[in-house]
Order: structure tokens, then C-alpha cells, then sequence
């Protein structure tokens, strides 16, 4: 199954925003991956970096904003996405601690990641959602059985190395090569 990173974003599309995301699934995409971090008051909204600058035409940190000074640069919220799909998977990059178990129906099939294991850890398993770590391998300490996948960047995994019972693997960062990989993996970003 094919996830698309951040959507499918092109020079006139900026990426995690709905047109990416419509984009995506516009163009056989099985679902998307997007990251969350909190506007100033508090708002989960769907941007990758912590400043503005990269993506929009704004100077600035978006912990510094509230969502209402923000919304006019096409950026959603956590909760405009949820409720505009069904039936496809959504895996949810946490940038920052963010309780979002409250946003979450049973219209879609989500995945709750982050590089930061104490952002997960705070979680409790759910048939409703799945938890996981992205390169687990640079997490020191990590209770495995609070965990339903692991998120491994493409030039690191090896099948001979990882093996792992009772848990998802997810590759990311794969470019054109997924057949390159085994039966056992589910999703490829």
C-alpha cells in the first residue's frame, strides 16, 4: 500500500495541505502521512516544520500564532482532515506532545508516529488507532509492548537485521523501488 508523504505536492501545490492530500488520493494513493504541532492556542494544525518560512510566504515560529492568524495560508487542522476522508489510512507524525485521541473516528485507519518516544509513550493502546516510533533505532529506551509498528527509513532497514514480532513495519523514504521488499511489509511511504 502506498502512502503518500506529506501528500503529492508539486511546485504549485504546497505540501500537507488538502489540495496535496486530494492530490494523493486523486492519484491512487492508499492514504496519507502528515505532521501535527500546536498553533499558540492551542489548535493541532498540519505542518511539518516549526517556522512558517519554508513552505508559506510568513516569517516566524507557529507556536507563536493562533490558529485564526494562520488559517489564511491554507494550512488545516488536524480536525479538517479527519473529517474530510473515509476509508483510507492516515499516519499522524507528532512534531511536538499533543493529545489527539479526541479528534479520532472510526472512519479511517490511523497511525500515530513520532521520532520522540515519550510523545508516544503517553498513549494507551486503542482498537481505534495504532502507535508507533519512526527510527526506533535512535531511541534509547523503548517499551516494545506498547507498540503496534515501527517506521524504518528505506537505506537502513534490512529484512536480515530487523525482525520483529507482533509489530508493523513501515518503510519511508522509498523512491520508486517497492517491490525491492518483503511480504511482511505493509506500508510504504
Amino acid at each position: 500500500m502506498l502512502i503518500a508523504h506529506r501528500g503529492l505536492y508539486t511546485s504549485s501545490i504546497k505540501e500537507n495541505t488538502i489540495e496535496a492530500f486530494d492530490n494523493a488520493l486523486n492519484n491512487g494513493y492508499d492514504g496519507i502521512e502528515f505532521d501535527v504541532r500546536l498553533t499558540k492556542d492551542k489548535v493541532p494544525i498540519v505542518i511539518h516544520d516549526s517556522f512558517l518560512s519554508r513552505v508559506f510566504d510568513k516569517k516566524g515560529l507557529v507556536k507563536d500564532y493562533n490558529y485564526d492568524e494562520l488559517k489564511y495560508l491554507n494550512i488545516p487542522t488536524l480536525e479538517d482532515v479527519i473529517k474530510r476522508y473515509n476509508n483510507i489510512i492516515m499516519i499522524i507524525e507528532l512534531k511536538e506532545s499533543i493529545e489527539l485521541t479526541k479528534y479520532l473516528d472510526n472512519r479511517n485507519k490511523y497511525y500515530i508516529s513520532s521520532f520522540n518516544y515519550e510523545y508516544i509513550s503517553k498513549y494507551k493502546k486503542s482498537n481505534n488507532y495504532k502507535l508507533g516510533v519512526i527510527n526506533y533505532v535512535f531511541n534509547s529506551v523503548i517499551d516494545y509492548s506498547k507498540l503496534d509498528f515501527i517506521m524504518i527509513l528505506d537505506t537502513i532497514y534490512n529484512e536480515k537485521l530487523f525482525s520483529f514480532d507482533n509489530l508493523e513495519i513501515i518503510i519511508y523514504g522509498v523512491i520508486g523501488k517497492i517491490n525491492n521488499y518483503n511480504k511482511d511489509i505493509k506500508y510504504v511511504i
